[in-house]
């Protein structure tokens, strides 16, 4: 079964927070096959867009923690993990994002990412972290 989760540092502002977890939905939604279901017709004939078929728990945990998992995560084989960094939070567009990111001096920092892959893997790298509130 697979299993998907988005982990937020805890050190974010709420709409900063939003707007990471958003930019993660979108690279999902791209990137993992089949994670969208549907159109659905509601009983008033409204058609509403097909959202994500699997559950998407918001998790935080303190920016090291974070790291942390992430750099857990990515040497995995068997996830999916996307994410954002103050690279990109601080960027005004793609090309500024890509040169930051790419810029030695600069380094970066992951602020947020989503793992994708069977719960068990999942689990192991996010399993003690609490829901964000």
């Amino acid at each position: 079964m697979k299993k998907l989760v988005i982990v937020v540092s805890d050190e974010l502002d709420r709409g900063t927070s939003a707007n990471v977890a958003g930019l993660l939905g979108i690279s999902i939604g791209h990137h993992v096959r089949d994670i969208v279901g549907a159109d659905v017709p509601d009983s008033e004939g409204l058609v509403h867009p097909g959202m994500s078929t699997i559950g998407l728990p918001v998790l935080a945990a303190g920016p090291a923690a974070v790291g942390a998992a992430y750099r857990d995560a990515v040497a995995r084989a068997d996830l999916d993990v996307f994410d954002v960094t103050d690279s990109a939070v601080a960027s005004r567009d793609y090309d500024a994002y890509t040169a930051r990111l790419q810029d030695p001096a600069n380094g970066w920092q992951v602020l947020a990412f989503a793992a994708y892959g069977e719960r068990r893997s999942v689990d192991r790298i996010t399993g003690q972290l609490a829901l964000l509130r």
